[in-house]
């Protein structure tokens, strides 16, 4: 799933009753995308009972407010002063909804009469899309034409961090696959010169050929899974987005707030290649596991342990009080050689625990 989102767009507010803008079309946003007239028109025909007003896209929660009507405006329906922000704009998402009265929903009622929450946002998935070069070399504008909604959001900020996720997850595009060999790039595959010398534009190309773009240099860059040619961006090699998925669930030094952007991309390749991705709780697990040095295991055991310390040592008792009850221990006779072995391998058992 994909985010989008606008600031200050809510356009009235009545009561518990809110209109504001959610999309805009026609122009070409931060992450390189324009949303054309219409791209909404199926999914609110045919998948309006699905859709629901959240709270930073938070699925896990009941939605905050009903939503009363989703409708596609024209250009000359927007207010002047998106008119004014968006010159390029021919026509917007409106969203009316009317705020629960429950405890979240009328907190950001409160915010947005107050003015301390401004940002709309909506979760979608591209349905029918396509490319187009942009006015720098090697830039790909993406024309969205047809999307699946699935939420509309309040949100704090836009291109929510947990979401696209991340400030330095590379956003998918689909250039084509292909099944062959894979070799990594270098810098040297794309230019001779240096990565300081390269315009934005070129450093853009560059960035696209991989899922995760850190800090402006070029060591930063990583998970490389397409094909580099002359101009453009080349198609994703499969081979290259299988080793990316194993570096993630591997060792890798990238923030934790982008692996799940980092992650998204890459299903998105699989999907390419009617392939299922590894579930993300686990990829998210085993990182953080590979992560963790011989001391940070060795402390979060002996925490486990000593915080377990008491109930360890009383089940021991009960085991071995059980045994002992259902074959007494008797001084004058041959006692259960059975009893007498697991009673030892209990101790043998206890004092590795405590040494932990």
């Amino acid at each position: 799933m994909e985010y989008k989102s606008l600031v200050s767009e809510t356009k009235e507010v009545d009561g518990r009753r809110v209109a504001g803008f959610a999309a805009i079309f026609g122009n070409i946003d931060l992450g390189a995308d324009r949303i054309h007239k219409g791209a909404f028109k199926k999914t609110i025909k045919e998948g309006m009972d699905h859709i629901r007003h959240l709270w930073q896209h938070n699925f896990s929660d009941p939605p905050i407010a009903v939503i009363n009507n989703l409708e596609e405006v024209s250009a000359g329906k927007l207010p002047d002063y998106i008119k004014e922000k968006f010159p390029d704009a021919t026509g917007g998402l409106l969203v009316e909804r009317e705020y629960l009265d429950t405890p979240r929903g009328e907190e950001v009622l409160q915010g947005i009469n107050k003015g301390a929450i401004k940002e709309m946002s909506f979760g979608f998935d591209p349905v029918k899309f396509d490319f187009e070069e942009g006015e720098g070399k090697g830039t790909l504008i993406r024309n969205l034409r047809e999307l699946r909604l699935w939420d509309t959001s309040d949100v704090n900020w836009g291109m929510n961090p947990a979401t696209v996720a991340a400030k330095a997850a590379v956003l998918f595009k689909d250039t084509g696959a292909v099944d062959e060999e894979w070799q990594a790039p270098t810098l040297e595959s794309f230019t001779s010169g240096l990565w300081d010398d390269l315009s934005d534009a070129e450093k853009s190309r560059v960035k696209s050929h991989y899922a995760y773009a850190g800090q402006d240099a070029f060591d930063n860059i990583k998970f490389a899974h397409h094909k580099v040619i002359d101009n453009g961006i080349g198609p994703v090699v499969w081979k290259g987005v299988a080793g990316c998925m194993a570096a993630l669930i591997g060792v890798n030094d990238i923030p934790e707030v982008d692996l799940k952007g980092v992650y998204e991309h890459l299903s998105q390749h699989y999907k390419q290649f009617d392939k299922v991705p590894p579930d993300y709780k686990f990829v998210e697990a085993m990182s953080k596991t590979l992560a963790l040095s011989e001391e940070e295991i060795a402390s979060a055991l002996a925490g486990y342990f000593n915080s377990r310390a008491q109930g360890i040592e009383l089940a021991f008792s009960n085991l071995k009080e059980l045994l002992l009850t259902a074959e007494p221990w008797e001084t004058d006779k041959c006692n259960p050689a059975l009893t007498a072995a697991t009673l030892q391998r209990l101790e043998l058992l206890q004092i590795s625990i405590r040494s932990l």
